[in-house]
């Protein structure tokens, strides 16, 4: 889950902190609650992937446009989200650059 530093001590993403921490968690205590909220954190993540994978489809990650200028355009889009989705996590938060991509170079009728 995590990667290796020079030092051999385990480095972890920032956006994957909870999930580690999830995980350690529910392996060292093995109690349910432990294991619900990780089953909770996964859903989360496969649902978040499973949006942004069929809205964004076209989007190549090395090709997305990483400045955005339109913010009226991307809170608007940060808004929508949330309405629908519920706020960004952490882990989540990776994806506003496709939201921010599609502000840059989507004419307003078409966001």
């Amino acid at each position: 889950m995590g990667q290796q530093s020079a030092k051999g001590k385990n480095l972890v993403d920032s956006r994957d902190v909870m999930m580690h921490y999830l995980y350690t968690r529910a392996k060292s205590n093995g109690d349910l609650e432990s294991h619900q909220q990780l089953i909770d954190e996964v859903q989360h993540r496969m649902n978040e992937e499973s949006v942004f994978l069929n809205v964004f489809p076209h989007h190549q990650s090395n090709e997305l446009v990483n400045q955005p200028t339109d913010f009226d355009c991307l809170r608007y889009l940060v808004d929508v989200h949330d309405a629908s989705c519920g706020r960004f996590s952490d882990y989540s938060l990776k994806y506003v650059k496709h939201l921010a991509h599609t502000c840059e170079t989507e004419s307003a009728e078409t966001v």
